[in-house]
């Protein structure tokens, strides 16, 4: 399996573990509150950094062949997730999208050949991940832009962990969620401002990073239109 599927789709099937004890869910809880500064009592909606539009990610490992890209659509209520990666034949692509709708809170999987669409619950997929990430006073830039950068750990339910660290732009706000991760594995938003990269190492130093390449304002409605599709 290609290393950079191991973020975002391995998790996708992966079976429950025995829960952990009360104790060490409190202990991981309490970590995670100290350790996370954007979610300090100072984080609000920016209103001049307001962002709608398309965000475009490239998506690499330590394979150098791997050529995979993520669009991201931000919207009104809505995020919508589009990844492609490349097929078997040349010049063959497989597209795989998914809306978060946060004023309904569910979680639309679209097949986009077909005109699809299955809803889950939102947040449901890989429940019990959890992320201990702060910011050293450490700063980066992505495309000129100037980000906080945040480090720590993301732990499975499982007990793996991967060493974790993004960057999240000062300029790009998203105002209808203070904190959201893709499928709960890749930070998107954080302290109601975007991401712009995330890189990842697993216990066996597999290395995956996303990272912005472009970034294009404008209006994104039609992205969330799924009146040509229909519900499986």
């Amino acid at each position: 399996m290609k290393n950079i599927l191991i973020l975002l789709f391995v998790f996708m099937t992966i079976n429950a573990a025995n829960a952990q004890s009360r104790k060490q869910k409190a202990k991981e809880k309490a970590k995670t509150a100290i350790s996370s500064d954007y979610t300090s009592d100072d984080t609000f909606p920016d209103t001049l950094t307001k962002f709608n539009g398309i965000i475009k990610y490239r998506m690499t490992s330590d394979d150098p062949s791997e050529k995979d890209s993520m669009f991201i659509i931000f919207g009104e209520n809505q995020m919508r997730f589009n990844m492609f990666m490349p097929g078997y034949k040349e010049n063959e692509v497989f597209e795989n999208s998914m809306i978060a709708d946060f004023k309904d809170s569910v979680f639309y999987i679209l097949d986009v050949r077909k005109k699809t669409y299955s809803i889950e619950k939102l947040g449901s997929r890989n429940a019990g991940i959890e992320f201990t990430l702060s910011n050293f006073k450490k700063t980066g830039q992505i495309l000129q832009i100037p980000c906080k950068e945040y480090s720590g750990e993301m732990k499975t339910k499982e007990g793996d962990i991967y060493q974790v660290s993004t960057l999240v732009s000062n300029k790009h706000s998203y105002m209808n969620a203070r904190d959201y991760s893709f499928m709960n594995i890749q930070p998107a938003v954080m302290g109601y401002k975007i991401v712009l990269a995330y890189k990842s190492k697993s216990a066996n130093n597999e290395n995956t990073m996303i990272m912005a390449y472009k970034i294009e304002p404008g209006e994104t409605s039609s992205y969330f239109d799924l009146s040509e599709y229909k519900q499986k």
